[in-house]
């Protein structure tokens, strides 16, 4: 009997696959993890639950695309070949600012470890970095007030460590820093070459440029308490001065010799170059492991017997500002945007979308009318006809729908637009706002979303104020607040779609003050006629501000900000609800939640909104707080459009 079943031929594999396994292999060759899971997506490079992430290269490479990814690999590679965390944990500084510095450092550290060692691995990180800065419009930058200056401190720290001269991309935002960092800490810049290999005076080295640039923290607690463990054991210290450094530089020389050869096995791709676009990949204002980007110091207090509200306020207010953002931004640039923000998130819109389906039925099952049963008149009833059956003199019985009212409701949605938040977060947030505010809307709920920053990093012109007063002390807040309207609760989705782009624009994100974005937004919603007003807070860290906190106490924002939740939470008729992104917000807000990762935004923003949509509205105070009515210590800002 003869068998018409033919065999089944093989899957033919993508042409990017032979690329993508010669690219894993060099990245866990470099690494030592020979068990290590790489994964290929369109999302942010970097490390994530143990798991390393790159982007998903064409299906037609070009040699442009191929080093790109090698640069990627072997970024993340010699992260975890030549990084030790725990001496990484001890030195990261307390400030926002000198956090994000000392973590840019580090990374070019790693990399010109490499660099140096390989000549394909220099050219693989120098094509990343370019294209990195290349997405990220850095090369468009013109004012040093949008210039994160970790970027071009790496970059000067790369070209003293390598020779290399930055990425054409990087240029011009590396010659806008280049006089006034070389100025103030050139010779400590010098002083890194030699101690490149020693993760640990590297550390200290960039504190003291740190220091130099001013920037640094109080370190002498720190110090003592390393002299005193260090005197507990000394021969452990002998052996870190002399076992440990020597043992680890010498497991890293030959962990890159081996994988030196392992590089000259990749195969080359030039041969297939065509214009196939690119995968999408995210900015990465952050390279290396996305779980070690620790959220800024705070102080670790309750705060019950601290003096509250009455003792904050701002040094000035003629230099915040209350803005739309379409008049932050060109028609023309905010289209371009808004077409990149799409890009980015394609695959995510579709996952957030079900999710906000589920709560449109959710939302309009309580809009649907209701019924009225047993009347004497109106429609019969088919469901209590059975009753007749069993007994005949039972009565007809009749109903009729009735209308019930859907609580007139307004949300708010308040975004962190810090620095922080760069890169993959904002791109989520901004995504999860857009798909929420259209879910609403459809409900027929009004939604209004926020944005909060401030215009300059380090104080801005609130700080040469304060300067021009002669450094009066306890000034209060020094920087120029800006927050920005993308969407108020009365314009139509439709229309406010595009200013939502705004969050992907370069220099926009800076340093965050919660206290006072929190109250604005508060005082919004007061003014508003809804019988029911959510206010959503989304953040990813304490509030920071380098410029306030070096001249107040260092608990200054913080307990301000505890002092504005206490109040809407007990005292107000808005509802309050705060999402922390890799922060524990919990011990701030009575009600909310905490995620790990970004990608769980959209679940988590809908799934408080439903919980609160199916609860009752709050009750209202007693006395009830007046729309307007001001607080103590937290001044209206300067209204440049409504």
């Amino acid at each position: 009997m003869s068998s018409n079943i033919k065999p089944k031929t093989p899957a033919k594999e993508a042409p990017n696959e032979p690329f993508k396994r010669a690219v894993t292999g060099c990245l866990r060759a470099i690494a030592r993890r020979p068990e290590l899971e790489v994964a290929f997506a369109a999302e942010r490079p970097g490390m994530a639950g143990g798991k390393a992430r790159l982007p998903e290269p064409p299906r037609k490479l070009t040699v442009a695309d191929a080093a790109i990814v090698r640069g990627h690999a072997d970024a993340i590679a010699l992260r975890m070949a030549c990084h030790d965390d725990a001496i990484h944990r001890r030195l990261l500084p307390g400030s926002q600012q000198g956090r994000a510095v000392f973590e840019a450092i580090e990374q070019a550290r790693v990399e010109a470890i490499g660099a140096r060692r390989m000549q394909g691995v220099a050219k693989n990180l120098a094509a990343m970095l370019d294209d990195k800065f290349h997405r990220g419009k850095f090369d468009e930058i013109t004012d040093r007030a949008d210039a994160p200056i970790e970027e071009a401190l790496a970059m000067l720290v790369r070209e003293r460590l390598t020779g290399q001269a930055p990425p054409p991309a990087a240029r011009r935002i590396v010659e806008l820093w280049r006089s006034w960092i070389e100025g103030r800490a050139g010779r400590d810049l010098d002083r890194l070459e030699d101690m490149i290999e020693d993760q640990r005076r590297f550390g200290d080295a960039v504190h003291d440029l740190l220091d130099s640039l001013d920037m640094g923290d109080d370190r002498s607690n720190q110090d003592d308490e390393e002299d005193s463990d260090s005197n507990e054991d000394g021969r452990q210290d002998e052996k870190g001065e002399d076992g440990e450094s020597a043992e680890s530089e010498d497991s890293q020389r030959m962990s890159l010799e081996q994988a030196d050869a392992a590089t000259e096995d990749l195969p080359d791709s030039a041969a297939e170059a065509t214009d196939a676009p690119t995968a999408d990949m995210p900015d990465d204002s952050e390279m290396g492991d996305a779980e070690s980007a620790a959220e800024p110091w705070r102080p670790r207090q309750g705060g019950k017997n601290e003096p509250r509200g009455p003792d904050y306020k701002p040094f000035v207010t003629r230099f915040d500002e209350i803005i739309a953002a379409e008049d932050l931004c060109e028609p023309e640039e905010l289209e371009r945007l808004r077409g990149y923000l799409d890009k980015q998130l394609a695959h995510l819109q579709g996952v957030v979308a079900r999710l906000a389906n589920r709560l449109q039925r959710r939302l309009m099952a309580q809009q649907n009318r209701s019924w009225e049963f047993d009347l004497e008149e109106g429609l019969l009833d088919p469901a209590r006809l059975s009753r007749i059956i069993i007994d005949p003199m039972h009565p007809l019985s009749f109903k009729r729908e009735k209308d019930t009212n859907f609580r007139d409701t307004v949300v708010t949605l308040l975004l962190d637009n810090s620095g922080s938040m760069r890169g993959r977060p904002i791109t989520v947030a901004a995504t999860c706002a857009d798909i929420l505010a259209r879910t609403l809307e459809r409900c027929g709920v009004k939604v209004e979303i926020l944005g909060f920053t401030t215009r300059a990093w380090k104080g801005g012109q609130s700080r040469e104020a304060w300067l021009a007063a002669n450094k009066p002390t306890n000034p209060g807040r020094l920087n120029d607040l800006r927050h920005i309207i993308y969407k108020s609760a009365d314009a139509p989705w439709r229309r406010a779609r595009r200013h939502l782009g705004l969050m992907m624009r370069e220099g926009l994100l800076k340093e965050n003050i919660d206290g006072e974005a929190l109250d604005w937004a508060h005082k919004r919603l007061l003014a508003r006629t809804e019988q029911r007003r959510i206010l959503m807070m989304i953040s990813d860290g304490a509030p920071v501000d380098d410029s306030t906190l070096s001249v107040n106490a260092g608990n200054y924002l913080e307990r301000h900000l505890r002092w504005v939740i206490e109040d809407i939470e007990q005292r107000s008729p808005v509802e309050l609800i705060a999402i922390g992104i890799g922060h524990d917000v919990t011990r701030y807000y009575q009600r909310a939640v905490t995620i790990v990762d970004a990608e769980e935004l959209g679940g988590a923003m809908i799934e408080k909104l439903a919980e609160l949509f199916d609860e009752k509205p709050k009750p209202p105070p007693y006395p009830p707080p007046r729309a307007g009515e001001g607080r103590v210590g937290a001044r209206p800002l300067r209204r440049l459009h409504a």
